[in-house]
């Protein structure tokens, strides 16, 4: 099985370019400490956008199994490298209270999926 998680946010005004900077210095090591089952893909910024209400940034996430999603809420509550990242990261996104936009998709593989409603 293959997943992907989308995570979609605004950050806070006057704070993108530090979050630039900050993901620049720290992409390697909060890919290299991700949970068994996640792979970080990265952090994407949006060139075009058609639902504004879901934010203008994009985290990407892979996958493996439905149990990875485990393994990072363990990984967040345990502490270590990676809880600090994702702890820093999440201080830059600005809050729906303060007018920020967020959204989140998990998306699985096609070709693993089930497919239902299709009545030729």
């Amino acid at each position: 099985m293959k997943f992907i998680v989308e995570n979609g946010f605004d950050i806070k005004k006057g704070k993108a370019a530090e979050y630039q900077k900050w993901l620049a210095d720290n992409h390697e090591k909060l890919a290299a400490s991700a949970p068994d089952g996640f792979e970080y893909l990265g952090t994407f910024v949006n060139i075009f956008n058609s639902t504004p209400e879901s934010g203008s940034f994009r985290t990407l996430w892979a996958l493996d199994s439905y149990g990875a999603m485990d393994n990072f809420a363990d990984s967040v509550k345990g502490g270590g490298t990676f809880a600090e990242l994702v702890d820093t990261m999440a201080g830059f996104t600005l809050d729906p209270q303060d007018g920020g936009h967020t959204s989140n998709v998990l998306s699985r593989n096609v070709t693993d999926s089930a497919i239902w409603g299709d009545n030729d």
